[in-house]
């Protein structure tokens, strides 16, 4: 059984700090509830069985405009009010759609569709872009015989920039009609349920793509998980980050991943690309990340300043995790 480790209290560092994110503080003016107008249930900010706002939000909320398609696979027995997943579905309603295992589509017709999964034959996000990179795995991350990638959660995993990926990148002029992924699959729930539901054939025959690690700031604590085990819109966050970079790379001025902790080989990656020359008619729509998904992390900013209002952030077991 693994136990959180006792740490030497820090000065916490506000994680989102220089992140363009709306002023969430809206969400504080609202009071009492509201019934939502789809089924008639009582809910605060938005409903979370039918992924829309209540009341008047729906006015004040930013709208996140996404590259690509998102998916997340609920496991049953998830609960709905304590899910991050669904404040996908209301900030990029267009894009996001929630479905409850096992009632999920089949992608067997469908090009360019990534299930994010730690597996034995996981990809990178850069190794879709075929950016020169590759997952340190030489030694299976000294897990005993049997075992492989998909069960090192304890473990980080570092991804290793080759020598040459500086010199060697060779821009294409991507956008959102040509990227290498058309559609990413999340799984929303704990890690045993997520290996259940990875076992069914419609997902095992997709892709699998791992994320670079970064800490979670997420402050409910899953038992035996570390601090890169993220909140599922820290993930969706995360993903379209690297995918952006990897595409349309870093604006040299943005200061919102300072806090975040992501391993040194995204900086690695996205230095090449962040004083790239590009043709002017890549970048009238898609250009070097500035932001744009920060509002993903809307709803997660606002719940995450009200637990530190009333707890300190070294009292709180999830954030004494491992890492």
């Amino acid at each position: 059984m693994a136990h959180p480790v006792q740490t030497k209290a820090q000065p916490r560092k506000y994680p989102f700090i220089n992140m363009r994110i709306a002023d969430h503080t809206v969400l504080d003016t609202i009071e009492g509830r509201h019934i939502c107008s789809d089924c008639n249930r009582s809910r605060k900010f938005f409903c979370y069985s039918c992924h829309k706002p209540v009341g008047e939000l729906d006015k004040m909320l930013p709208h996140v405009e996404l590259p690509l398609h998102i998916d997340i696979i609920k496991h049953k027995k998830e609960i709905d009010g304590k899910s991050t997943a669904v404040h996908a579905a209301v900030l990029a309603p267009d894009k996001v759609r929630i479905f409850t295992f096992p009632d999920i589509p089949d992608y067997g017709e469908e090009d360019g569709v990534v299930l994010i999964f730690p597996s034995a034959t996981s990809l990178t996000v850069p190794q879709l872009f075929e950016r020169n990179v590759h997952l340190k795995i030489d030694d299976n991350y000294g897990l005993p015989k049997g075992h492989h990638m998909g069960t090192m959660l304890r473990r980080r995993m570092d991804e290793i920039v080759d020598d040459d990926s500086s010199s060697s990148v060779s821009f294409k002029c991507y956008t959102y009609d040509n990227l290498p992924i058309r559609r990413a699959v999340f799984i929303d729930s704990t890690w045993n349920q997520s290996r259940s539901i990875y076992a069914d054939a419609r997902l095992r025959r997709l892709r699998t793509v791992v994320l670079q690690n970064r800490l979670s700031q997420f402050w409910r604590h899953q038992r035996g998980s570390p601090r890169w085990y993220l909140a599922t819109i820290e993930a969706i966050h995360q993903f379209l980050l690297e995918v952006h970079v990897n595409a349309w790379g870093l604006n040299g001025a943005y200061r919102g991943l300072e806090q975040l902790e992501i391993t040194e080989g995204f900086h690695q990656l996205a230095s090449p690309l962040t004083t790239l020359e590009v043709d002017e008619k890549c970048v009238e729509r898609e250009s070097p990340y500035n932001g744009h998904y920060d509002n993903l992390l809307f709803f997660f900013a606002n719940m995450y300043d009200l637990i530190h209002k009333y707890y300190d952030h070294n009292d709180l077991i999830s954030y004494r995790r491992p890492i």
